[in-house]
């Protein structure tokens, strides 16, 4: 393995991209999205429109530990939510909408966005849900494929913790992710293939193309992929988390991967992979029961209760944390395990309130935590 693999963890840089509704006081979706970009966004790092009018997504820049990485998302989201305020709407940080709307949301004006409504049909007005995608850098593409070929692996760990959106549309879907479901239905999306190559990853995404499953490149929607503006590798299973405190916790957990990943491959240790559509089964499973499930795990390969190797996976990524990120991983999973995902926090809100306004007024106030 090239030298270029053997990057410690405590190296890497990392960014996350955040997708958010904006909502009115009742917590009905507003079409306000493009106005408030265009409004905001000479103030706001990354901010920019996405494919519904209802939903806005922001970019921090290059990270290099959590307490950075905390520090401008909540930044990101307090600047954000102030923007939102000025049109009297608030900042909603969940995977999926949680009040009945009526028609599908309207699609933010754009070339490129129409098409897709033209080529992909019905499905553009059924995924429109917000996720969180953490990039880490990778010394290059072919061993960002490799880099992919492991971190796969614990993608229905990753899910579990990062689930966010237990309700949808007026009820509770009986998910902890109802948004992986959701975003399920594009044809390019799921969990990536296992690549021998970076040539056999770049003639999958050209078939994929060539098939119309993906009008291009940026459609690519695989829950690891490379990136294509910059050279990181792209993790995008997780929900928006309710805080910006998980968000960062998530992002430590990633990078902790990718280092873990980029050490194994120097070492020459190999990690047992499932078939496609075994992943796909145990993330639905991931998905309905969160941390309360089970999945194959990539330590032991048999299946083992997902909290378990919530610790298991702490004890791979840790060693090639700093100091810092190691306080800040460690602190911030024992937050998750005692106070619950966002998917849980929110249902405990609704059982102890028994209202979805509740729930919205929740989110709302914990975004900028």
């Amino acid at each position: 393995m090239s030298a270029a693999a053997t990057a410690s963890g405590r190296d890497l840089s990392v960014g996350v991209e955040e997708e958010f509704f904006l909502v009115d006081e009742s917590g009905h979706l507003s079409a306000a999205g493009p106005d408030v970009v265009a409004e905001a966004g000479h103030d706001i790092h990354g901010l920019q429109r996405e494919l519904a009018r209802c939903q806005i997504e922001t970019a921090t820049g290059v990270c290099h530990t959590g307490e950075e990485l905390h520090e401008e998302l909540r930044s990101l989201r307090r600047r954000l939510a102030k923007a939102a305020a000025g049109r009297d709407l608030l900042l909603l940080p969940s995977g999926t909408s949680l009040i009945v709307e009526g028609l599908p949301p309207a699609i933010t004006p754009s070339p490129r966005y129409e098409e897709m409504a033209r080529h992909f049909g019905s499905i553009v007005d059924t995924v429109t849900t917000c996720g969180c995608h953490v990039h880490v850098g990778i010394p290059s593409r072919d061993v960002g494929v490799q880099v992919s070929n492991l971190v796969r692996s614990w993608l229905p760990v990753l899910l579990a913790l990062a689930a966010n959106s237990p309700f949808h549309s007026g009820h509770d879907t009986a998910y902890h992710s109802w948004r992986h479901i959701m975003w399920s239905r594009w044809p390019s999306a799921g969990p990536p293939p296992h690549f021998d190559s970076a040539d056999q990853y770049e003639a999958t995404v050209g078939a994929m193309i060539g098939t119309g499953a993906a009008m291009d490149r940026g459609m690519i929607y695989w829950h690891v992929r490379l990136s294509d503006k910059q050279p990181t590798i792209e993790v995008r299973i997780a929900d928006v988390a309710m805080t910006a405190a998980h968000a960062a916790l998530f992002a430590v957990v990633v990078k902790g991967l990718v280092g873990w990943a980029l050490r194994s491959l120097n070492d020459g240790l190999t990690v047992p992979w499932l078939r496609g559509e075994l992943l796909r089964a145990q993330l639905w499973r991931a998905a309905r029961d969160g941390l309360d499930g089970e999945c194959t795990s990539p330590a032991a390969d048999r299946s083992q209760p997902i909290r378990l190797q919530l610790e298991m996976l702490n004890e791979y990524v840790a060693p090639g944390l700093g100091a810092s990120d190691r306080a800040f991983l460690e602190s911030g999973l024992d937050t998750v395990l005692r106070e619950g995902t966002g998917a849980e926090r929110q249902r405990a809100e609704f059982g102890r309130v028994g209202t979805l306004a509740a729930v919205v007024d929740l989110l709302t106030r914990e975004v900028v935590s």
